[in-house]
């Protein structure tokens, strides 16, 4: 418990002192904010279909420029299969925010 919450600290901690300014994070730049979380800390990457929004999941808790983000009552789906979800949408998402 004390690692889990000492790396949640870690996780904040680099946020705030590597990304002082939004760089448009949670507005059209958020896939790429998650393979920074994802590279630096590990983790998988989540869509959430309603938000449109990707975070990235480390110890069962998720994040993104913000910080610490609360997803109940949300549809995160792993990116990694997406396709089985829905490949004619993840086919969209890559189209239009990632590429």
């Amino acid at each position: 418990m004390i690692k889990t919450m000492m790396k949640k600290t870690k996780i904040i901690e680099f946020i705030k002192r590597r990304f002082p300014t939004d760089c448009n994070w949670t507005n059209g730049n958020c896939y790429y904010f998650a393979l920074i979380l994802q590279s630096r800390f590990g983790g998988e990457i989540y869509y959430d279909v309603i938000q449109g929004h990707f975070v990235t999941k480390i110890n069962n808790e998720f994040y993104d420029y913000t910080g610490k983000i609360n997803f109940k009552n949300r549809t995160l789906i792993n990116w990694n299969n997406f396709d089985d979800y829905d490949h004619l949408q993840k086919n969209r998402i890559i189209r239009d925010c990632i590429k």
